[in-house]
């Protein structure tokens, strides 16, 4: 589907029922100019793949399968089929959840969220993707019962800084690696990280020039961010409408004019916040209940019409109409398949 009629994504899936029902793959999902969307059939592409990645580079097909044994296959995507790349790798870790391409397309970076590592994987054709570089962390924060150890949940490559950055929900800080030694050695010095405030959680984040925009899981909130000076500005509620069950923010993602998109899963909505960067504030101007349950993950259309939710807990993805400046403002379309966990965009 071309960008003037369209967008095409891939929808990840949890395959074990923990939450939402049993999915039996991945499927593809098309969004018309208008909004109209159709599903497509779910292929079987191994357990559990809970997230997927697109190179722009390559145009490959990456998924993390969230195990205790955690895997990581490639694949080639043409029209509705998908096809393997490579054969799977395994992590070494626990419960992968995130993984992104260098920009060659020629690497993978993984985020172990129970194994407290990120791995880095070759991608190539007829190859297993096993792990060829790691970065174990530790770390704790004040919640005892969520950051009893290091937990990276998400992998982005900051390509004007030439440096990857890893949100570490368990430890409140950003991991900070270096890429200029890659594919040989994968630098990480803790005293590069960008620490956050205690008991934030920084889940996802999303960049914008010379500043980042965290969503906080633990503590419903979003923090500013320079990259430039590497610390915390300020932080944000996302709203304080609703009584806080422990799982606040999930998926964070920034509109061209200005509109930061956050999935609460306290609220079973989304939110929008306008980014002032000179002033480098977030102000809450919009509140959109999905109509599902647990909002895990939100991408947008290529024009920016529509945001997508992935509300696993109901086997339901919501299609929620933006403003010109991609502010939200109702949903007009909900989609049903099993256990939605990605939105990954063509």
């Amino acid at each position: 589907m071309s960008e003037s009629t369209g967008t095409r994504f891939w929808v990840g899936a949890s395959t074990t029922g923990a939450l939402g029902s049993v999915a039996r793959g991945i499927r593809p999902l098309d969004v018309a100019a208008d909004g109209t969307v159709a599903l497509g059939e779910p292929v079987d592409v191994g357990p559990n793949p809970m997230f997927l990645a697109i190179s722009p580079a390559s145009g490959l097909l990456g998924i993390v399968h969230e195990l205790t044994d955690g895997l990581v296959s490639t694949w080639t995507l043409e029209g509705d089929t998908v096809a393997p790349f490579g054969r799977p790798g395994v992590t070494g870790a626990a419960d992968p959840c995130h993984l992104a391409f260098d920009e060659a397309g020629e690497l993978i970076f993984a985020a172990n969220y129970s194994g407290a590592r990120l791995s880095v994987h070759r991608s190539g054709p007829d190859a297993a993707a096993d792990v060829v570089l790691a970065a174990d962390f530790t770390g704790t924060g004040p919640n005892h019962e969520r950051q009893e150890s290091s937990h990276p949940h998400q992998a982005v490559v900051d390509s004007a800084r030439h440096r990857l950055l890893v949100p570490d929900l368990g430890a409140d800080r950003i991991r900070v690696l270096a890429l200029d030694g890659l594919p040989a050695t994968l630098a990480h010095d803790d005293a590069a990280d960008i620490a956050m405030h205690a008991g934030a959680g920084p889940r996802h984040l999303v960049i914008a020039g010379d500043l980042a925009i965290t969503a906080n899981e633990l503590d419903r909130t979003a923090s500013v961010i320079d990259l430039a000076e590497g610390r915390e500005v300020a932080w944000f509620s996302i709203g304080d409408d609703v009584e806080p069950r422990g799982l606040g923010c999930s998926a964070i993602r920034l509109t061209q004019g200005g509109i930061v998109l956050i999935g609460d899963r306290d609220a079973e909505a989304l939110r929008g916040l306008r980014l002032d960067a000179e002033a480098r504030t977030l102000e809450l101007v919009a509140t959109v209940p999905t109509g599902g349950r647990h909002p895990r993950d939100l991408e947008v259309t290529h024009d920016e019409r529509f945001a997508l939710v992935a509300d696993q807990g109901s086997d339901s993805i919501a299609v929620v109409a933006l403003d010109p400046d991609g502010v939200p403002t109702e949903v007009v379309g909900v989609v049903e398949t099993p256990a939605p966990a990605c939105l990954a965009r063509v």
